[in-house]
């Protein structure tokens, strides 16, 4: 084999190798793509499935008697939003989830925190704002993130992942009827 063959074929080698290199490159973002859309997709699940589970919860702890309508008066002070010192560390009204984290581990195996907050919002103008007395409506904010070094939820900030949080609130309101 000659001189001009022997370099045919090495810049042959070289172009499949860069060729190669870049299918890899391409397919290693391609992936890493798509597992950051499953687990935000998943977090999401979760969040949506813990909104779901809300409609298990009576509104406060004086509703669980159905039999007559409460006044404000009533209901837990927003000082004392959390889980009821009698309720034995059972979450049975929607005040007893105000700053308890939990895991879930999502389907794909990944543990998530869920973080819950609770608060007392009033409507002002055209916006729902948070009220230091008590009212009708309760804001619950439900917060995921993942418990993974690196993250799984991020953004990116220049060359590195920045944990992010998935958050949604709901409001939830005391209907009485007769």
């Amino acid at each position: 084999m000659g001189t001009g063959q022997s370099l045919l074929t090495i810049g042959a080698l070289m172009m499949i190798s860069i060729i190669i290199l870049n299918f890899y490159r391409i397919s290693n973002g391609i992936s890493s793509t798509l597992d950051f859309s499953r687990f935000h997709m998943e977090g999401l699940s979760i969040l949506t499935s813990h909104i779901e589970q809300l409609s298990q919860y009576f509104f406060d702890e004086v509703s669980t008697n159905i039999e007559a309508e409460k006044s404000l008066d009533m209901f837990t002070s927003p000082a004392n939003l959390g889980v009821d010192p009698n309720d034995q560390g059972i979450i049975d009204d929607i005040d007893d989830l105000n700053q308890v984290t939990l895991a879930d581990t999502g389907i794909s195996g990944v543990i998530y925190h869920i973080h819950y907050d609770v608060d007392y919002v009033m409507i002002q103008g055209d916006s729902i704002v948070h009220s230091n007395v008590r009212q009708y409506h309760k804001r619950v904010t439900i917060s995921v993130c993942d418990a993974f070094n690196p993250p799984m939820i991020y953004t990116e900030q220049g060359s590195s992942r920045v944990r992010d949080t998935l958050r949604i609130s709901t409001i939830i309101s005391y209907w009485f009827y007769n």
